[in-house]
């Protein structure tokens, strides 16, 4: 009980104890932490803060953790229709909700490289994730080697340290910082932010080297791409990621 103590403690410091006290390699293992969350839900803007809490810590100490804000579109039927939205992202935690074994879905949820799930907003359990899966060696060395822009489609190339077989590769275009008013629902009155909002994404089959490409977002500003592979159980084995 001790040592988990200490762990979470140095975690909230910003990782900085952590790292020094359990002498980790400078290389870590990526870590995807996925927030599936809706403008439409009353319990989602404390997730959003965790999130970008995460995000903010894991940037000032170098830390791999990339975080992605996906808002699903279950919400929308009570009166305002979150704009970032997509019932692709509805369908992507569906199938979480089968390959995990749970119940049902639900917001705000957070998943960390596909492997474990907790309530978004809670943060002892988020942080205790995310030390995990710092920790754990990573499977594949994913290399997001360049990025192009043309004629509204964004090109993404890519590399994996060995031949990944039977492994989905994914790209998620993400808008570091977007916030509006809500004018209907359960968080009428409010003007919300979020952190990493996917507004586009895509699943391909992976290989050793390729080329993603993905239709350019319309008014995209202050971007980057993430790319993770994952395996047949959702299990996320590799990531990297760069700025547009």
């Amino acid at each position: 009980m001790k040592n988990l103590t200490l762990i979470l403690l140095a975690l909230i410091s910003g990782y900085r104890c952590f790292a020094q006290n359990q002498h980790i390699s400078p290389t870590r293992n990526p870590v995807v932490i996925e927030l599936f969350t809706s403008q439409g839900c009353s319990s989602c803007p404390a997730a959003d803060k965790n999130l970008s809490r995460i995000i903010e810590a894991a940037d000032k100490n170098s830390q791999p953790v990339y975080g992605l804000s996906f808002h699903v579109d279950y919400w929308n039927y009570i009166g305002w229709k979150d704009p970032y939205s997509s019932p692709a992202y509805t369908e992507r935690q569906r199938k979480y909700s089968v390959v995990m074994n749970t119940e049902s879905v639900y917001t705000p949820q957070l998943i960390v490289n596909g492997k474990s799930e907790i309530v978004g907003s809670a943060k002892m359990e988020t942080d205790r994730a995310v030390v995990e899966a710092l920790t754990e060696k990573s499977e594949y060395q994913v290399v997001l080697k360049s990025i192009r822009q043309q004629e509204g489609k964004i090109s993404v190339s890519y590399s994996v340290s060995k031949v990944p077989n039977g492994l989905v590769i994914n790209a998620a275009i993400v808008e570091k910082n977007v916030s509006n008013e809500v004018l209907q629902g359960e968080n009428s009155g409010r003007r919300l932010a979020h952190r990493n909002v996917v507004r586009a994404f895509t699943s391909n089959e992976a290989k050793k080297e390729g080329i993603i490409e993905i239709e350019s977002p319309k008014g995209l500003s202050a971007s980057s791409v993430v790319i993770f592979i994952q395996d047949r159980q959702w299990h996320i084995l590799g990531a990297d990621g760069k700025n547009i």
